[in-house]
């Protein structure tokens, strides 16, 4: 099987926190965390760590610093120092949203698709019209074999308002796992039609064409790929048109 490579976002990760604790008068803590902030917006996560850590050995429930930090553990990509910032938010405030998608995205980094999923799900138990949960649930699914469910997470995602190539085409590449050629190619237009660039869908639409026995549309789709950069497209032409 020839294999294709998912659209994801890189961590979204994550929504910066700051906290009004105390009324109009600013804390310290509050003005380090603004401080480390405006690190964080010129990417010295380094910096923002150090500020950030001051604010927790100060006030160990200063939220706002261990999620901030998460964020910046995240850049650097220590992701285990991140979740362990993110687990410290979730055992206080169980309910939030952006903390459990943002330790699933750093779950679904390490590979860790069981545990990701459960975050996802929790989520979504929360608030079933989370977007981004049923997308990037759906590729965890995709990645432990579940390539139905992958299907229906994607298509939830797009049914709630998700409009975007990377979830037509990692649809189209579930469908594609499931041989239904002529579903896949579907997506792959739909992904296609806003993003014109997308090497990697010319490809792989040309692919489910010639599964679908559709060979002049497949050569012209791989052809199409192979113009824009697409590096297997040249060996598989080859052995299409030998």
């Amino acid at each position: 099987m020839t294999k294709f490579y998912l659209q994801t976002t890189t961590i979204v990760l994550l929504i910066v926190l700051v906290f009004v604790m105390f009324g109009c008068n600013k804390s310290h803590e509050d003005r380090v965390n603004e401080n480390a902030i405006e690190l964080m917006e010129k990417h010295k996560y380094t910096e923002a760590i150090k500020e950030l850590t001051t604010i927790v050995k100060g006030d160990k429930n200063y939220l706002p610093a261990y999620y901030n930090r998460a964020i910046c553990y995240s850049f650097l990509d220590k992701n285990r120092e991140a979740i362990n910032d993110l687990n410290f938010v979730i055992a206080k405030q169980k309910f939030e949203e952006e903390a459990y998608l943002n330790r699933a995205i750093l779950f679904e980094n390490q590979k860790n698709y069981q545990l990701a999923i459960k975050d996802y799900s929790h989520l979504l138990s929360i608030n079933p019209r989370n977007i981004k949960a049923l997308h990037f649930r759906g590729i965890c699914k995709y990645y432990m074999k579940d390539y139905a469910g992958a299907v229906t997470d994607y298509g939830q995602s797009i049914k709630y308002g998700l409009n975007s190539s990377g979830v037509y085409y990692n649809k189209a590449v579930a469908l594609d796992c499931l041989e239904k050629y002529s579903n896949a190619i579907k997506y792959y237009d739909k992904a296609l039609k806003i993003d014109k660039k997308l090497k990697r869908a010319y490809f792989a639409r040309g692919i489910a064409n010639l599964k679908n026995g559709n060979k002049e549309a497949a050569i012209s789709d791989i052809k199409k790929s192979e113009k824009l950069g697409f590096k297997k497209a040249k060996n598989v032409l080859k052995e299409i048109i030998g």
